[in-house]
């Protein structure tokens, strides 16, 4: 009984017999003409039956396609797990040049922008009061709840309108943040078939929460008639807060839409952050709370002291202190914006040029990182979304 092998063997031997009787037919007795016409066909008929005999007794490492030419099968266990590493590719991030790409598509941020400010509004039958009509129930909600809290202080200026600042600043920075970190998701269809910056989309959501803030200061003009006070000369200070403010709202808005799209349960997430940072946030309490010298070792500690005829409360006098005012703004930059804005609009007071600073260079370190977790995530977008 023969094995399978051998049967493979005795075939493949008879295969190639049949094949030999054909090409030595075919040349030496069929197709007389062909010879004295078609001298080529004949020579690769004899060249067909030359490898055929060859193939047959050359080892099974080596074949002969062409005349010829040997190929040896390369060794497999020889080829390497993982390519060179020069041959892999990787994505490097190169924010000016993408910085320049942004600004000469800019035209596509003010066009979408446009559509989403036109489309927010459209089937709502106030329109766009509701820009003006939210921030007003928010201040309400306020004012019947943190008004009575004697521990917040407002230096001695009234809540509605010292809450009102903060109010303004922060609902910029909460819908920025919540809706701008979904712009991507929501964008997907355009996301996948058209080639332009992708950073134009959360920015584009920006554009239209400053037209909706822009809008809502209508009611803080009202406020300041109603309590019988006007703008301070220092005003002229608030557009450079809220340069700042932009752009540490920018650098936090496109790294949160970045990372959404890779990590879907931050959409979640969002509402508790957003919820979580109006009170960690000076707007409902003063920045002034913070202490501005925060004590850590070393000196001791004056119980009572009167200065100039005035008590002083207790307090430490030498060792390492600390301004948390500073650590704070370094951190959420944010504070010290709604505290200048504050002081600069409703008491007429010059910047603290050490708060403005911190949260300045705080700002743009948060945009510089979010853009490039940005520009480093981008690259599989149209894969995920």
């Amino acid at each position: 009984m023969l094995a399978v092998g051998d049967r493979g063997e005795q075939g493949l031997g008879a295969l190639m017999r049949v094949r030999a009787w054909l090409v030595h037919w075919t040349v030496s007795e069929g197709w007389p003409w062909l010879r004295g016409h078609s001298g080529g066909y004949v020579r690769a008929m004899a060249a067909i039956q030359a490898a055929s005999e060859s193939s047959a007794t050359s080892p099974i490492g080596a074949v002969k396609p062409s005349f010829g030419d040997v190929l040896v099968e390369p060794d497999v266990s020889a080829i390497p797990e993982e390519p060179r590493k020069e041959i892999v590719y990787q994505h490097k991030v190169r924010l000016i040049p993408a910085a320049r790409a942004l600004w000469a598509h800019r035209e596509i941020i003010y066009t979408l922008s446009e559509r989403d400010f036109r489309a927010q509004y459209k089937q709502a039958t106030l329109g766009v009061l509701w820009a003006v009509i939210s921030p007003v129930l928010t201040l309400l909600l306020f004012v019947a709840i943190f008004s009575q809290i004697k521990g917040f202080g407002t230096q001695g200026l009234p809540y509605p309108l010292y809450a009102f600042v903060g109010i303004l600043c922060w609902n910029f920075f909460s819908s920025a943040f919540g809706i701008g970190g979904q712009s991507l998701l929501n964008n997907k269809a355009l996301l996948a078939k058209i080639q332009f910056p992708r950073e134009c989309f959360p920015l584009e959501n920006m554009g239209v929460q400053t037209m909706n803030t822009l809008i809502s200061w209508i009611p803080l003009a009202v406020l300041f008639v109603i309590f019988g006070r006007v703008p301070r000369l220092a005003t002229l200070w608030v557009p450079m807060y809220m340069a700042i403010e932009i752009v540490f709202t920018a650098g936090i808005t496109i790294a949160i839409s970045a990372v959404i799209i890779q990590m879907r349960d931050l959409l979640q997430v969002l509402p508790i952050m957003t919820s979580l940072g109006l009170f960690a946030t000076p707007v409902i309490w003063p920045f002034q709370r913070i202490p501005s010298a925060y004590h850590l070792s070393g000196g001791h500690f004056i119980h009572k002291a009167i200065v100039n005829g005035h008590h002083v409360a207790g307090h430490w006098v030498g060792g390492v202190t600390i301004n948390l005012q500073m650590v704070y703004g370094f951190f959420n930059p944010l504070g010290p914006v709604i505290a200048e804005a504050r002081n600069s609009m409703l008491l007429g007071q010059a910047p603290q040029w050490n708060l403005v600073g911190i949260s300045a260079l705080s700002a743009f370190l948060y945009l510089s990182i979010g853009y490039r977790i940005f520009k480093r995530l981008e690259v599989n977008f149209a894969d995920i979304a």
